[in-house]
């Protein structure tokens, strides 16, 4: 009853007459469609908001972006977040959660012209954000040109420039395990390139396994020479273990490092978006 009292009260106020054809409505009732977002009536503030009879303004776009913004309709937020001109108080807000929702949609590339020629007053933030979309974009050299902006003083900004520069340390500084290398080590020692891996329990089991099934197989060998079925099952299920775990050790690498890169990639879009809540209050 009372959200239905709400959003009457609104709408009458919308037809009320207006003063002048400057003093459109998103402006006057801006606190009031920010009041129905806060308050989970957000398909109400849509459904008020991209009504076709109102001028367009500046403020109006962005109520727009926002309001789809937060209903997560990602790709028509971001169109309106661009369209909010240069000039407008919300500028400086669009820009950068324009360039978050470009990267939360893949893509890395589309925002870097416009973040790079901005020059107001949140450069820390530019430059966190371009240093962000560097690593996404698996540009080193990119990143370590933005990351000169880090302050590491701004409380909002600390701990994102900091995630953002270990990662860029464990991506390009820090030696990474080779798959190659864990193969490798299970031909010489059955199991070790798991443990490489950091598979101890995968390991062990390995290695006990194949010694196992190598030791009937050697003991049936002599007694009963290479020719017998008891020499011939355990010694091809002995190589089929064998092969296995060689190439088992490979993929564990390989698994690690892209679940690694993963993990990477969804901090980094953590880390260029959620301080915005901090900085844009």
């Amino acid at each position: 009853m009372r959200r239905a009292c709400i959003i009457s009260a609104f709408l009458l106020a919308l037809a009320a007459p207006r003063a002048g054809a400057q003093d459109d409505w998103a402006s006057r009732d801006f606190d009031f469609v920010e009041y129905l977002i806060d308050n989970g009536m957000k398909a109400d503030a849509k459904a008020l908001l991209f009504r076709e009879s109102y001028v367009p303004s500046d403020t109006l776009t962005y109520l727009r972006a926002w309001t789809a913004y937060t209903m997560k309709e990602l790709e028509t937020a971001g169109e309106l977040f661009r369209a909010v001109p240069d000039g407008s108080p919300f500028a400086d807000k669009s820009l950068f959660y324009s360039a978050a929702v470009s990267a939360h949609l893949g893509e890395y590339s589309a925002p870097v012209a416009r973040l790079e020629a901005y020059d107001g007053r949140f450069k820390e933030v530019r430059d966190l954000q371009l240093a962000g979309l560097a690593l996404l974009r698996d540009d080193p050299q990119a990143f370590r040109q933005a990351a000169q902006g880090f302050g590491y003083s701004d409380f909002a900004l600390q701990q994102p420039e900091k995630e953002l520069s270990a990662i860029y340390s464990q991506r390009y500084e820090e030696k990474a395990k080779s798959p190659w290398l864990a193969a490798a080590a299970s031909a010489v020692v059955p199991g070790l390139g798991k443990v490489y891996a950091g598979n101890l329990g995968e390991g062990i089991a390995a290695f006990l396994i194949t010694g196992a099934l190598g030791a009937i197989t050697a003991e049936h060998w002599i007694k009963d020479g290479p020719g017998d079925w008891k020499t011939i099952v355990p010694g091809a299920l002995c190589a089929v273990v064998y092969i296995g775990n060689i190439y088992g050790s490979y993929v564990s690498v390989s698994i690690q490092q892209t679940k690694l890169k993963d993990a990477q990639t969804t901090a980094v879009l953590y880390n260029i978006h959620i301080p915005l809540r901090s900085v844009f209050r």
